[in-house]
Order: structure tokens, then C-alpha cells, then sequence
């Protein structure tokens, strides 16, 4: 389903329900250094969704603008059911998101780095969340890492160039013990564009076209 997309970004498994606090960016910046995140206002990113069945879902998510969360800027993508916050900073990229379910587990309010474009391939980096499976309470560990880098990647019949894979799996702290919950998705994302593929177990999210304002 799309709303899957704003956790892979979209790290998978999302519905996202956050009310960001909408005040306007002051920098005028942007995000010039972050070419995996080319979210500037105006911006459009078109997908389908497909899942086991071949049913498909087609939706265009736009950026709407800026936004300001505990002091750092994020940019709004969404339509009119998906919403997400996303920020860049020196190669780092994060994404504001609320309610993941995964696997009978449920975590509120993240903040998940989902991309680190300086890390070398077979590099990781994790978050770490509160999660709760019924009257379970534990922490969650969520792994991400590059997979494949700089490769050529095709997607609905277009090549796209510079593109960086990363895995992200998923273990339940279970008596001070990780337990694997599984590999959540593997996410494509394409310089100069940002995602273009994201795959799981249900369901793949494919780009068809985009659109980038100056």
C-alpha cells in the first residue's frame, strides 16, 4: 500500500499521522549537498505501488514546503493521505514519522535516519525505538545498511545512474537480547532523483516520473 512509502523515505511498514509544526524556513538554502533528497517546493515524485496479486496503486507525492521541528528544517511531502518530514544535513538524511507496524509491533513518534550517502558499501548505522507487541514494552533495533553503491539501476524501463542500496531489518529486545523481527524492505534511491524503488516482502513502490523545481 503507499502509505508504506513514507518509511521507506519510505522506510516501510508506515502509516504516517504526524502533525508537523508548520513555521517557514528562514535559510533560503535548501538542501543543495544532499543530492538522494532533491525535496525542493514544487517538486513531484509519481509511483506505483504493486503488490503480491499485481494489484497497483498509482499516487504523486508533491513538496509542499518547509517546516520546523525542535529547531531543524524539514521539507513536507505528501498527497492527500500521505504525510512525512524529511531533512538533510551533510549526507545524512532523516525522516520524521509516527506509528510503524511491523510483525505485531507498534512504535510512535520516530525520528529514523534513513540514508547515509558517505557510508561505504557493507557500512551500517541503527536507530534504536520503543515498540509494544499487546502488553509487551521493549526496544526495537532498526539496522540500515549499503548494500550496493554506485551501481545502475532500471526501474520501469528507465536507467538510473549513482544508485545507492540499503537494507533495513528489524530485532525486538527481548531480555537484554536482540530477536529478529525480519528485513523490513530494501530501498532504492537514485542522485539528482531520490527514491525509486523500495522492496518488501507484500509489496514493491516503483517511480514512473518526476518532476524537480528549481
Amino acid at each position: 500500500m503507499k502509505h508504506l512509502h513514507a518509511f521507506f523515505l519510505f522506510l516501510a511498514g508506515c502509516a504516517l499521522l504526524m502533525a508537523c509544526s508548520k513555521e517557514m524556513s528562514h535559510d533560503g538554502t535548501g538542501f543543495p549537498t544532499c543530492d538522494y533528497a532533491p525535496y525542493t517546493t514544487g517538486s513531484s515524485f509519481s509511483y506505483i505501488d504493486v503488490n503480491l496479486t499485481r494489484d497497483t496503486i498509482a499516487y504523486t507525492l508533491t513538496v509542499s514546503g518547509d517546516t520546523t521541528i525542535n529547531g531543524s528544517t524539514y521539507k513536507i511531502v505528501k498527497d492527500d493521505s500521505v504525510f512525512f518530514c524529511s531533512n538533510c544535513k551533510d549526507g545524512n538524511y532523516t525522516q520524521i514519522a509516527s506509528i510503524l507496524t511491523f510483525q505485531g509491533y507498534k512504535a510512535d513518534s520516530l525520528q529514523l535516519t534513513y540514508l547515509r550517502e558517505n557510508v561505504p558499501q557493507g557500512g551500517s548505522w541503527s536507530d534504536t525505538v520503543t515498540v509494544s507487541n499487546g502488553t509487551l514494552t521493549t526496544k526495537a533495533v532498526l539496522q540500515h545498511t549499503i548494500t550496493q553503491k554506485s551501481i545502475t539501476k532500471t526501474v520501469n524501463g528507465k536507467d538510473y545512474l549513482d544508485v545507492i542500496a540499503v537494507k533495513l531489518d528489524a530485532s525486538a529486545i527481548v531480555l537484554d537480547n536482540p530477536v529478529p523481527i525480519g528485513t523490513i524492505s530494501t530501498s532504492y534511491y537514485a542522485k539528482g532523483i531520490g527514491l525509486i524503488e523500495a522492496d518488501q516482502a507484500d509489496d514493491t513502490i516503483k517511480l514512473v516520473s518526476y518532476m524537480l523545481k528549481p
